[in-house]
This record gives C-alpha cells, structure tokens and sequence, in this order.
C-alpha cells in the first residue's frame, strides 16, 4: 500500500488538474486505509462539491475537522495554476473571519493579477496594515533586541555559554523577521495604494 503522504500529494495533483474522478478514487484509497484522517475527507468534500455532489459533500466536510484552515491552504495552493478557484476558497475562509490578513491580501492580489481591481480594493480597504506591522516588525524586533541585550549582559558577568543561546535566538528572530517583514510592507503598500 502507497503511504498516506504519496497518494495524498497524487491525489491533490489530480485535483489541481480537475482529473476529479482519478482524484476521487486516489482519496477513497487514502480514507479506506486511514479512515480518520482530516485531510483526505476536506479534500473528497472538494471534489465532490466541484462535481456537483454538494450533500455527500457536506458529509465529508463535517469529519474534516478545521475548515478554515484546511480552505485557506488550499486556496493558497490553487492561487498559481487556478486562481478563480483560488478566490473561491478565500471567499469561504473570509466568511468565517473577515478580517483575517493573509486571505484578504492573497485574495486581492488574485483580483489584481486578473485586472479585477474593483475587489481588489474592496480586499485591500479591509486590510489592517498596523495590526501588521505590530505583529510582524515591532514584536519581532523588540523580542530579538531584548534577547541582544540580555546576552550582552550574560557575557558581562561571565555567562558565555547562556549568552550564546541569546545570540542564537536573536538569530531566529533575525530570520523571523525576514519572512514576514515583507508581507507586512506589502499589507501597508496595498492599503495605501488603494485607499
């Protein structure tokens, strides 16, 4: 029997090409061998509501466990080489939380990139680029100049060893920072543009 994570990535390759009933038979196999496993049954709802099978569906979303996240995966996953189904998925992941950063932002540069630039702004007006920046630059930033200057002053009284683990967390928050500071410079950048 293939592994869950190989007929789960088949699976979802045949998805993204809308081979639903490939798709389809990939998942069944998966859920026969692991009955309970979230993932499989999120995306056998998908394919089933794709294909117009919108009860049955409901059936597999209600063993799925977090919608929301699993929706915003895979709206993340689509944006590349569907981005009208991308936007479908984003849609629903809004309806659960309206002010969730990362969909409306992904979500608005879907309309942007289709020339739709009317919801583009729609998505971009919502965005709450101080929240952003809070969570994203200052936290980050305070955290790693507090870890700076607690090995600073763990060195100074003789504590090298201590001090290096300091170093070494400021480092992650270096590259903490790195991820995420351009999303919160685009989440800014995209406000003001469109406001």
């Amino acid at each position: 029997m293939e592994s869950i994570g190989k007929l789960l990535e088949d699976a979802l390759a045949s998805y993204e090409k809308k081979e639903y009933n490939k798709a389809e038979k990939l998942v069944d196999t998966l859920l026969d061998g692991n009955p309970q496993f979230h993932r499989g049954w999120f995306l056998k709802g998908v394919i089933l509501e794709e294909t117009g099978r919108d009860d049955d569906a409901q059936r597999c979303y209600a063993k799925a466990g977090s919608l929301f996240n699993m929706w915003f995966r895979l709206a993340m996953q689509l944006q590349g080489s569907d981005p009208t189904r991308a936007l479908v998925y984003y849609g629903r992941v809004l309806e659960m939380d309206g002010t969730f950063s990362m969909a409306l932002l992904n979500k608005g540069l879907l309309h942007e990139k289709l020339g739709d630039h009317e919801k583009a702004k729609e998505c971009f007006e919502k965005l709450s680029p101080k929240r952003e920046i809070f969570s994203r630059l200052v936290s980050p930033s305070a955290f790693m100049l507090f870890l700076l200057i607690g090995g600073i002053l763990m060195i100074s009284r003789g504590e090298r060893i201590l001090s290096l683990f300091a170093f070494a967390s400021a480092l992650i928050c270096l590259f903490w920072l790195k991820r995420d500071a351009g999303t919160a410079i685009t989440i800014f950048r995209k406000k003001r543009q469109y406001s």
